[in-house]
């Protein structure tokens, strides 16, 4: 039987995982020992974006266009209905 120097492997989900199958008879036992190649990386933590508006050009006139939808003391139910019947001045 074929000794087996260095066996490379991925453990995943509670199993180790060969990254080459072995060539052994059924029920063959064998000796184990596991050592990590390298530290494991530590699971990033997804980092929470501070919300930012969308960001467009916008011309002077459109801006002008909305300074008398909104009136301080208002009826909003009145604005709401010269806003979507087109009644604004």
């Amino acid at each position: 039987m074929a000794a087996y120097l260095n066996v490379c492997a991925r453990y995943s989900k509670g199993t180790l995982k060969l990254k080459k199958p072995l060539r052994l008879p059924e029920g063959a036992e064998v000796s184990l020992t596991v050592r990590p190649l390298e530290a494991p990386a530590k699971p990033r933590r997804a980092t929470k974006r501070a919300y930012q508006y969308p960001n467009r050009v916008v011309s002077w006139q459109a801006l002008d266009a909305l300074v008398g939808i909104v009136l301080l003391g208002g009826d909003a139910l009145a604005d709401s209905e010269a806003l979507y019947d087109g009644d604004l001045p």
